[in-house]
């Protein structure tokens, strides 16, 4: 009787997992063999993918996990016998309790569907058993081991080892070995879609440098390779990831069969996992284009892969698949091309090479040399013309890659239209304006005539200032390209066509024939263009003066664009001077002219200022050009400059320069160029940078100015908008022209917010606390400054539009409540200050009692108190708004010094004096200041109180004291 024959199933489990645990395989052959009614397969695969060690090398066990699978124990070994002492003391209970204690991994991982049909159990566990190699030990390299002698016999294992094994080996070991990090076989495992795509290539993406290291000796690239033996074997599991993204989102196995890789390319050319891999060559072609490049002359597409011997690479893809997959990737090719943003001569050639290699694939005639000259050159068919109204989004990564795009589906024209772009691109680094086949591809197709004509400006003006600007022949042979690039060599004998099919095909041709005339001024070809366009035959179109003059002025605007200093006395902006001052006897009364002098002393004169636009790029000239709102910028420099408010008079007259100069957008001018809209244009530019310095002025916590510039600089009646017609006629009672209310609004609008932001600012070293002196009797410098504010508001008032007088009501409102809180502090430091005199008065008692004559209430009397009608209150309020720019009344100013004076005078017994005192105090200026602050409150929140309680039938406070 074998020793095993008396231990129970729950003994035999437990010390099944002891051999387990001591990689004992043989002895635990031995134990299940003699003890099939304690273990199943399954169960007997569960302990061993649980407690063997992973580090155990697979031939010591891979054997014995097929023959508990399937069964059969087919090889001969010796007989190891079963020792139960390790379990034999335990009793039939406690074994029990730690079989139940068990964790038994399940056999199946959990990216295997262990309900599948197709998946038996030893596929499951040789899986997990991977996984749990990789995860525990890292030992990768004992995965083929394991799995190796299975692949022939088990396709689905087939599949998982060759698309995430097979590439992940190569990716980590193979290929890559000094790289260090490595990837697990869970992670990658689970990846799917682009970020799979992404990682797979992203370390040959990463050692683009090193290229040279890894190519093989048929000049193999790294890339190349990679799609060949990492992307290739992994995209072999594409089925088997589509059946596992069923299976999670409970779609049964029947449906996910459907879609196995060699379905119908109708179903799968949209989701084909390929369909990422050619995304990311078009995506990486925007900055990588030479690593693309590489791969593109080396590798044959989806259908050249590696897959190691494990696989027949024909029977991978179906017939047509392969034919769908294989258009796809030369339309890969040309929207690689296309989306190229390098510019270099080296991209440029590697895109030649993209030709040459299409051309082969394609059996297309190979494209001519880029040396070639222009006679050579291919000419394109007028099906180019059916691109003109396609959007600028077709030449977008995720859109060259659609079915329909118009410039890379993969036939003739589309090949032909590809070599004009690569010479064009060609041409123009040739001329010294190198540009990417993407920007070539959009110039052409998408950019307006103004923006060829940048181009041409600036090539032209490259080669005037480069060291052959001398040179008569370069300029002749830069001519020749340029009107290549204009006709792309179509109706080239048309000398007066007036547009042409090349990228600078949208410029007049005349337009572009003067900017060339502009470059050859820039370069002293004065012998060249008399023979070129002003020919004694008079063969060619001759340019009259108004011509000229806009030759002369464009190349006096290049100047200026160019330059980095405003100051005219230094480089560009010299240069421009001196083109002005040259010129300006032939064109003393152009408009043009004169107002390019105009720019020229408002650049100049910002000069002298330090301005910095955003993000810290400091002040050029054409910003005045290209700005929206060159007044703007004068904002801008009293923000960067301190104290430059002071100098409002040069500021003024920089605005109104600009106003002159009439800076032209791309829509046309910003100012209406009539002579009178042009002065009014002046008076407002003036008021604008006035109340640009009112802020300046305010932000810098100079109140003092600001207010001098809102009184003296913005009050209406200092600068009149309204003609003197106009104000006769208005005084008469007489209409206002709708003109005259615009022009009234646009001056007033600027005046009341610079006199509503100077009233209500408060200065953050002003405080409201008075100490009570001699001197502060007279009037503390807070409560002058609140008189100030509150004129500045009441001149807001007058000037503010309906809407906004709320917002300024409310101002007052706070002015009022501070004037109040400082009169109440002068009150209680006039009381302490009597106080204290009297305690040092000769003769004074300490402790004798001062009989407090109780405060009257002092206001406004029971007929004043009366109800008021709305209309009196509008009448009340508009008399006080109209007395605030008139001297006030003495007589008021008296009333009201003597009832501050009464509130502020207590009884005492030896304090005649100093109520005298004090009332004198009250006079003078302080009643000035009592006036002005009073007028409004009583006009307004009075008035309006009395009318509103009159509506709602309240009593006036008086009454209701009186009652009381």
């Amino acid at each position: 009787m074998d020793a095993s024959e008396s231990l129970s199933a729950a003994h035999c489990v437990l010390l099944a997992t002891r051999y387990a645990a001591e990689s004992n395989i043989d002895a635990l052959r031995s134990l299940t063999l003699e003890r099939p009614d304690a273990f199943d397969p399954k169960l007997i695969l569960r302990i061993i993918l649980s407690f063997l060690p992973e580090s155990t090398e697979p031939s010591i066990y891979a054997t014995y996990a097929q023959e508990v699978a399937t069964r059969l124990y087919l090889e001969q070994r010796a007989k190891v016998p079963v020792d139960p002492t390790p379990v034999k003391d335990l009793s039939n209970a406690q074994a029990d309790k730690r079989v139940r204690k068990l964790e038994l991994l399940p056999l199946a991982h959990s990216s295997c569907p262990e309900k599948d049909a197709d998946l038996d159990i030893l596929t499951l566990f040789l899986i997990h058993r991977a996984y749990r190699i990789d995860a525990e030990t890292g030992l990768l390299a004992l995965i083929p081991p394991l799995v190796d002698p299975f692949l022939d016999e088990h396709e689905y294992l087939r599949t998982w080892f060759v698309s995430t094994v097979l590439p992940l080996l190569r990716l980590d070991f193979e290929y890559y070995p000094q790289c260090g990090a490595t990837t697990s076989l869970e992670k990658f495992g689970n990846i799917h879609g682009a970020k799979g795509v992404e990682l797979l290539l992203e370390k040959a993406k990463s050692s683009q440098n090193s290229v040279s290291q890894e190519e093989s000796d048929s000049g193999e690239s790294a890339l190349a390779r990679d799609m060949k033996g990492v992307v290739g074997p992994w995209m072999y599991g594409y089925g088997q990831r589509k059946r596992r993204n069923y299976h999670d989102s409970r779609r049964s196995s029947a449906d996910a069969l459907t879609h196995d890789q060699n379905s119908k390319p109708g179903d799968l050319k949209d989701r084909h996992d390929w369909e990422y891999v050619l995304s990311w060559m078009v995506h990486s072609a925007s900055d990588h284009f030479d690593l693309i490049s590489n791969a593109i002359e080396h590798w044959d597409g989806p259908n050249d892969v590696d897959l190691g011997g494990y696989a027949n690479v024909n029977k991978v893809y179906g017939e047509e698949l392969q034919d769908h997959l294989r258009l796809r990737y030369c339309q890969a090719a040309f929207g690689s091309v296309y989306a190229v943003n390098e510019h270099t001569r080296a991209t440029i050639e590697a895109a030649h090479g993209v030709l040459v290699r299409l051309a082969q694939i394609m059996d297309f005639d190979p494209p001519p040399d880029l040396a070639s000259s222009l006679d050579m050159l291919p000419k394109i068919e007028d099906h180019a013309n059916l691109l003109e109204d396609s959007d600028t989004a077709v030449l977008q990564p995720d859109v060259l890659m659609k079915e329909n795009n118009a410039l890379t589906i993969p036939k003739l024209e589309t090949f032909a239209l590809l070599q004009i772009f690569v010479y064009s691109a060609y041409l123009l680094a040739d001329l010294g304006y190198p540009i990417s086949l993407n920007g070539v591809a959009k110039f052409r197709f998408h950019a307006e005539e103004s923006d060829q004509l940048k181009v041409a400006q600036k090539i032209l003006h490259g080669i005037a200032n480069g060291p052959q600007k001398n040179d008569k022949n370069k300029w002749e042979a830069t001519r020749d390209k340029l009107l290549w690039l204009w006709h792309w060599g179509m109706d080239a004998a048309d000398e007066h066509a007036l547009f042409g099919s090349g990228i600078f095909g949208k410029i007049d041709r005349q337009v572009f024939e003067r900017e060339i005339i502009n470059a050859f001024l820039t370069s002293f070809q004065f012998q060249l263009i008399q023979e070129v366009y002003l020919p004694k035959s008079g063969q060619r179109d001759h340019l009259d003066a108004e011509d000229v003059e806009e030759v002369v002025h464009k190349h006096v605007m290049e100047h200026y664009d160019n330059a980095t200093n405003g100051n005219v006395t230094r480089g560009r902006m010299q240069k421009a001077m001196d083109i002005m001052t040259e010129f300006q006897p032939y064109f003393s009364h152009s408009p043009e002219f004169l107002r390019t002098e105009a720019l020229l002393a408002a650049t100049h004169s910002l000069s002298f200022y330090s301005l910095t636009l955003q993000h810290g790029v400091p002040f050029k000239p054409v910003n005045i050009r290209i700005s929206d709102d060159p007044i703007g910028l004068i904002g801008k420099v009293l923000d960067q400059n301190l104290r430059s408010y002071t100098k409002l008079d040069d500021l003024i007259n920089i605005a109104q320069n600009l106003v002159s100069a009439r800076i032209l957008e791309r829509c046309g001018p910003v100012f209406d160029q009539s002579d009178a809209d042009q002065e009014e244009q002046m008076k407002m530019a003036q008021r604008r940078v006035i109340g640009m310095a009112v802020e300046a002025a305010l932000a810098e916590d100079d109140f003092e100015t600001a207010y001098s510039f809102v009184i003296n600089r913005l009050n209406p009646s200092f600068d009149s908008v309204i003609p003197k017609e106009e104000s006769e006629r208005l005084g008469k009672g007489g209409p206002a022209t709708a003109t005259t209310l615009i022009q009234r609004k646009k001056a007033d609008d600027v005046s009341w917010r610079a006199a509503y932001l100077a009233g209500r600012h408060r200065s953050p070293n002003t405080s409201l606390t008075s100490s009570y002196n001699a001197a502060n009797v007279q009037g503390s410098p807070a409560l002058r400054r609140l008189d100030q504010r509150m004129e500045l508001l009441s001149q807001a008032l007058l000037l503010a539009p309906p809407s906004a007088l709320p917002e300024v009501l409310t101002a007052w409102r706070r002015c009022e409540e501070e004037m109040t809180a400082l009169l109440a502090q002068e009150t209680e430091a006039e009381e302490r200050f009597n106080d204290q005199a009297d305690r040092r008065v000769p003769g004074a008692f300490s402790n004798q009692a001062i009989t407090i004559q109780p405060r009257r209430e002092v206001g406004r009397g029971a007929a004043e108190e009366a109800p008021m009608g709305l209309f009196d209150v509008a009448r009340g309020a508009a008399a006080a708004f109209s007395r605030t720019a008139f001297p006030l009344r003495g007589s008021s100013g008296e009333n009201e010094s003597a009832r501050v004076s009464q509130e502020h005078t207590r009884t005492f017994s030896m304090a005649g004096s100093e109520t005298g005192s004090v009332g004198a105090a009250g006079s003078g200026e302080d009643g000035d200041r009592v006036r002005k602050r009073d007028m409004v409150a009583n006009a307004v929140t009075g008035g309006l109180a009395s009318g509103i309680g009159w509506v709602l039938g309240a009593q006036p406070t008086n009454q209701q004291r009186e009652e009381k």
